[in-house]
């Protein structure tokens, strides 16, 4: 049998992208969060997301320069959707 299906969550460690890792760990997907380096605060959110999983459903991929070539190849490999939540920053053009 399969296990859950894999979402990646990028930049895990924000406001929007941790409710909706807490999110799709309740309904009991796999979530892997991206986020740019393994700090205090992420350390923080995976005590905090440990309660909507067993330990074993959620993993974190550095992504320290999000502008190279290829720097989430690595992500994505697996992943069943990548969710978009919507930002709150307007576009701007340049």
């Amino acid at each position: 049998m399969a296990g859950p299906r894999l979402v990646l969550i990028t930049g895990i460690n924000g406001y929007l992208a941790a409710h909706t890792a807490a999110t799709f760990l309740k309904a009991g997907f796999a979530v892997r969060g991206t986020v740019r380096a393994r700090t205090p605060n992420v350390d923080s959110l995976i005590c905090t997301l440990a309660k909507y999983h067993d330990g074993s459903r959620l993993e974190l991929v550095e992504v320290p320069d999000i502008s190279a070539d290829g720097a989430f190849d690595r992500a994505v490999q697996g992943c069943y959707c990548f969710p978009s939540p919507p930002s709150d920053r307007q576009a701007v053009n340049h």
